[in-house]
């Protein structure tokens, strides 16, 4: 995908890179905002007393759902990963998301432009799964930091933020809630719904279905973005430990068509090749929602054109999602 591009018209070069000048290349589709103009109060016990689900007013995230096939149920005894709550104390975890993007474009006099960002985002939460409802979790954030300096100071008043996520069976994600606080700025807003999205959206659920040691299964979404794209993730089964369970994971993505749409525009692009792939562990503890540990990293490239006979724009791609518990 490295080797030169062949001498073109200069004026549908241009209009390729200038398509894609209008947005952050990073971004595939335009954010929802905030879930609610109406932020319910944090919960400061062991477990929520109520679900913002109900609340009115609230405009949910959806996230994508991940059909769960088993392909090998593994050996020995086979058991459902059935998570159970802890509604006795509050998790905490530490949320990481990190993206960087090259995008190498032709420019004037042959030259090529190459146009990088990076957009990094630590969250700390604490997080309590409802009282009554396990399928739901109500969280707080604490001040996220970021290696954007930019960014930094717009961050301390989105601290404190509340937010909640629905579930599907197999720690499978539904939707997500974000109540900014009213002092927090557009920017700081953006970032943490651009984190949380993104984490959300490369969720690792558990089967129904019992299995035992190294059983393996796939989880396998459609994201509808600006590529709409079929996200294969292989996850094996590596070990149990009471109620701790550690995963190794393995992504492949594939466009499900040739459209790359725009953001903003009616224009569009043709994704003429396409690579992502990445790899990780994560870690999970039946008695939390969310995960407690573990790294997942993808990293591949995409060539798209727009004009016929335009010179291709060269995108490549690397996506980060940590969790940690402090």
């Amino acid at each position: 995908m490295n080797a030169p591009a062949p001498s073109r018209p200069t004026t549908s070069r241009r209009r390729t890179a200038a398509a894609l000048a209008v947005f952050p290349l990073g971004v595939a589709v335009a954010l929802t905002g905030c879930s609610s103009d109406d932020a319910p109060a944090a919960d400061t016990g062991p477990c929520a007393a109520a679900s913002s689900v109900d609340r009115g007013g609230v405009r949910p995230i959806p996230v994508a759902a991940a059909d769960v096939t088993v392909l090998d149920p593994g050996t020995g005894t086979p058991t459902v990963l059935t998570p159970r709550p802890d509604t006795t104390r509050a998790q905490t975890v530490t949320l990481t998301t990190d993206s960087l993007e090259a995008s190498i474009a032709p420019g004037s006099d042959n030259q090529q432009q190459v146009q990088k960002t990076q957009q990094n985002l630590t969250t700390p939460i604490t997080a309590r799964v409802v009282c009554d409802d396990p399928t739901n979790v109500e969280f707080t954030i604490g001040t996220p930091t970021t290696a954007d300096t930019e960014l930094t100071p717009e961050l301390a008043a989105i601290a404190g933020s509340p937010g909640g996520v629905t579930f599907r069976p197999g720690l499978n994600p539904q939707s997500l809630r974000l109540f900014p606080n009213d002092a927090s700025s557009s920017p700081a807003r953006s970032a943490l719904e651009q984190s949380f999205s993104g984490a959300f959206d490369h969720a690792v659920p558990l089967p129904t279905q019992p299995v035992g040691d190294g059983a393996t299964w796939q989880a396998v979404r459609t994201i509808v973005s600006a590529a709409t794209i079929r996200r294969t993730t292989t996850v094996t089964l590596q070990s149990r430990v009471g109620s701790v369970v550690t995963l190794k994971v393995d992504v492949d993505e594939t466009p499900v068509d040739s459209v790359f749409r725009i953001p903003g525009s009616s224009q569009t692009l043709s994704i003429e090749r396409y690579s992502m792939a990445g790899t990780g562990e994560i870690t999970v503890d039946l008695t939390s929602m969310l995960p407690t540990g573990g790294t997942i990293v993808t990293k591949g490239a995409r060539e798209l054109v727009g004009d016929p006979g335009s010179a291709p724009l060269l995108q490549q791609n690397e996506y980060t999602v940590t969790w940690a518990t402090p």
